[in-house]
């Protein structure tokens, strides 16, 4: 696991993407934070959320590749009068 928690810190600092897979289903996420003694990693969600994740559920972490942005938010239109 340490070896995991070295290249998790790496692509936290370089702002890499990863494809997490648990046993609930696969997302990517932009992983800003990780804390080791309690197995909590912080990160980003399309919708620009920030949420934890317990590693203790993952199954699998791996870089992946983003076209266009990150943030898939609706745009929402505002009209002045």
């Amino acid at each position: 696991m340490r070896e995991s928690y070295k290249q998790l810190m790496i692509w936290i600092e370089e702002k890499q993407p990863v494809k997490i897979k648990t046993d609930q289903g696969e997302a990517t996420f932009l992983p800003v934070k990780l804390y080791k003694d309690v197995h909590k990693l912080f990160a980003y969600n399309r919708k620009m959320t920030l949420i934890n994740i317990s590693l203790d559920k993952v199954i699998s972490i791996e870089p992946t590749r983003i076209y266009g942005s990150f943030d898939i938010r609706e745009e929402q239109v505002v009209h002045i009068h």
